[in-house]
């Protein structure tokens, strides 16, 4: 992958400073270490130019945003979702940090020490590539010099020694030969800076309430009970750790281990911009790729991704060439597809000999091969793996060994890295993998293979032939069903491009890929249409709903969208009725809307209790917010709490709550910690039990933002009157 130009100058290694010393004078090993390093991190993976040499890292590298946060809650949104959320964060408490200052305390910050870092964001975002870029700095000497010793551990590595006994010492050395004669004492005399990347790619057991103790760097034992101690700061406490890792997997760690939570953004708009300027010299094939970018709201979005970034530079370059005259992708779907295509064609002329074959021989010959990949794809995405080895790919019947797969058609596709004892393998986004799954999954259905749909739907009665009653409309509505029971939303993006794959333009594109012996019908195109605009996501959350508005998106049906927009231009709204799919678009656009919106107010909108539910994502872009005309249930209050911590811009909330739930009780400690919102709260329509008026009395006590509380109490307990007595005061 090439993320775009520099806009850091290269650096030369300075030979005459000399990088560390201890006691005794310069430590041994250390410039082996540096050559080690340097080689290892100052090319972009495998990437190479036209001319075929391999890219240099301070050539490739663009700066990401980065900046400090720490959140007490595990995200469970799709990692889509997330980066809508993180483009629209703008908070006066934000402030960039620079790569080379992850371990600095930042002007105007309480002075204190940082030993630990976790640094989050979402796939492709640019993680590894701000570790690389800090690396190669360290080793180059050009940054962080007070680090004696630099040694990265990425979890891919770890995990292929997962069940060997090892010291600190002896781990060390397994992995950087060249620090055999670093001693015990050398290694506690020196501030050493250990990375571990990729804690969502581990395989490691780390429990962080073992009672095992290792505090002898030389002592052996497993690899998670020595990267547990090593964190907990019980062996070797002058180390530094550096740990990386996407949000779902980021409560492995405690945040009582931890000194700084970052989190990484990717491109900012200006960024995104510059991004596409430098990676094109003619000025207006770059103009042209910024306007069209800007058109879709789903493609401007996923250019926050560096990865995206290039995907879509790669398409674009190739469609935009003077014999190349179709429409340019304004869907993912549509995006994906091509992207495929052209990696398929880009290495077929390269292998033979520039020799240009036609789509048509493309697909048959590739065919296969893509499909593996597919059902790989899907089959791990189901488990929720990013990493796949040799036994993984064996199961889905691709040989590891063909030529095709490790350095053929798909090396922009699937990735194969060689670690030290063994091969890893990645699609080169988390994005393609899902769109590979949901390749192979329209797949499975157009060629009737009711093994795979039957367990994926939990269908029992699914037995050949099915066509005749398992329509089109009817398997993607089951397929969307079962993606909204997601907790995690793991299948929404993959449920988008399975939509995006019904339409006729990337049938035609993907052709036989798709096992497509006759086009749909436009009469079963518009009945998958109804069907998303009339379903009612029932206990669903109203985060997840808006995947639904996603998935007519990718069916380039915008009429939604445009009658939202109609809406929100009409002077009299209250007296418009609005369906509750037109309550999820509206959600979506409110929460992205530059400005936030003075106050929203659920009773105010014509719609069913279900279209307000669904209109309860807006409280993340809003100065106030009334929420108290309808029950709340569970999922909504964590919705709520969730809104609330995002949104800077709150000063006012008024809810009714109708119990006391773990939920609502989370939601008023949402409330309690967010430092600008006023709080108006009306507990009514059931009695409160002792322990819950204890909870409520708790809260009152501590919230400084409540300024009014409505009770209604069916029986006056002593803990009640404890109640009353603490809201009078």
């Amino acid at each position: 992958m090439n993320p775009g130009p520099s806009s850091c100058e290269a650096t030369v290694p300075n030979t005459e400073t000399p990088h560390c010393s201890h006691k005794s004078g310069k430590q041994e090993g250390l410039d082996e270490q540096q050559t080690t390093l340097i080689r290892e991190y100052q090319h972009v993976n495998e990437e190479t130019d036209e001319a075929g040499n391999r890219l240099l890292f301070d050539d490739s590298y663009t700066e990401v945003y980065i900046t400090e946060g720490r959140s007490n809650e595990v995200n469970t949104q799709h990692e889509v979702r997330q980066l809508e959320t993180a483009s629209k964060k703008k908070t006066l408490h934000d402030a960039p940090i620079k790569c080379q200052d992850i371990f600095k305390v930042l002007p105007g910050q309480k002075k204190r020490i940082i030993k630990v870092v976790l640094m989050n964001g979402v796939a492709g975002v640019g993680k590894t590539f701000t570790v690389q870029k800090f690396t190669l700095d360290w080793a180059q000497r050009s940054n962080n010099q007070d680090i004696s010793q630099l040694i990265p551990l990425p979890f891919r590595e770890l995990n292929v020694i997962k069940d060997e006994q090892h010291s600190l010492i002896t781990l060390i050395c397994h992995f950087y030969p060249t620090l055999q004669k670093l001693t015990a004492e050398k290694l506690a005399g020196c501030k050493v800076l250990f990375i571990f990347d990729g804690l969502d790619e581990s395989r490691l057991s780390l429990d962080f309430n073992t009672s095992e103790v290792v505090s002898d760097v030389t002592q052996k034992s497993s690899v998670s009970v020595l990267l547990t101690n090593l964190i907990q700061g019980k062996m070797l406490p002058s180390a530094v750790i550096w740990i990386t890792t996407r949000p779902a997997a980021a409560n492995q760690i405690p945040l009582k281990c931890v000194d700084r939570v970052t989190e990484v953004r990717g491109f900012t708009d200006p960024q995104k911009e510059e991004y596409f300027r430098r990676r094109f010299s003619d000025e207006e094939q770059s103009s042209t790729i910024i306007s069209h970018i800007k058109t879709s709201r789903s493609l401007h979005i996923m250019c926050h991704i560096p990865v995206f970034c290039w995907i879509t530079a790669t398409v674009l370059d190739h469609m935009l060439t003077p014999d190349q005259r179709g429409e340019l992708p304004k869907t993912l779907t549509d995006m994906y597809s091509n992207f495929l295509l052209v990696q398929i064609k880009m290495k077929k002329n390269k292998y033979d000999e520039g020799h240009e074959t036609s789509p048509q021989e493309l697909k048959k010959a590739d065919r296969k091969l893509l499909l593996r990949l597919g059902r790989l794809a899907f089959e791990q995405l189901e488990k929720g793996n990013i990493m796949f080895y040799q036994e993984d790919l064996e199961q889905c019947c691709l040989d590891v060994t063909e030529a095709s797969v490790l350095s053929g058609v798909c090396t922009e596709i699937f990735k194969r890295e060689k670690l030290k004892k063994k091969a890893v393998y990645s699609f080169v986004h988390l994005s393609v993998q899902e769109f590979l799954a949901a390749v192979y999954m329209y797949h499975c259905y157009t060629s009737w293979n009711t093994k795979v749909l039957k367990d994926f739907l939990r269908e029992e009665r699914l037995e050949k032939p099915f066509y005749n009653y398992l329509s089109l409309d009817d398997f993607l509505q089951r397929v969307m069903e079962k993606s909204l029971k997601s907790k995690n939303g793991h299948l929404d993006l993959f449920v988008r491009f399975l939509h995006g794959l019904s339409l006729e333009s990337n049938q035609s594109l993907l052709g036989g890929l798709l096992g497509q012996k006759k086009k749909n019908s436009p009469e079963t195109i518009q009945r998958v249409i109804n069907n998303l605009k009339e379903m009612n996501s029932g206990d669903i959350s109203p985060d997840r709903s808006i995947n639904i508005f996603h998935c007519l998106m990718e069916m380039n049906d915008r009429s939604v969208h445009q009658e939202i927009q109609e809406f929100l231009k009409s002077e009299n709204r209250s007296k418009r009725k609005v369906s509750e799919i037109q309550c999820s678009a509206l959600a979506y656009m409110l929460q992205m809307s530059e400005e936030p919106l003075d106050e929203l107010d659920l009773e105010k909108y014509n719609t069913s209790e279900g279209g307000r539910r669904r209109l309860i994502p807006a409280v993340r872009n809003c100065r106030k917010a009334r929420l108290t005309d309808f029950k709340l249930s569970d999922t909504d209050c964590e919705v709520v709490a969730s809104a609330v911590k995002s949104n800077p811009h709150l000063t006012e909330l008024h809810l009714r709550l109708y119990n006391l739930s773990d939920s609502s009780v989370k939601l008023l400690s949402a409330v309690q910690e967010s430092p600008n919102c006023k709080l108006t709260l009306i507990l009514t329509d059931f009695g409160l039990s002792d322990t819950e008026c204890e909870v409520v009395t708790s809260a009152v006590k501590s919230n400084p933002h409540l300024t009014e509380l409505h009770l209604r109490l069916y029986r006056l307990s002593e803990s009640s009157e404890k109640l009353l007595s603490a809201s009078c005061t």
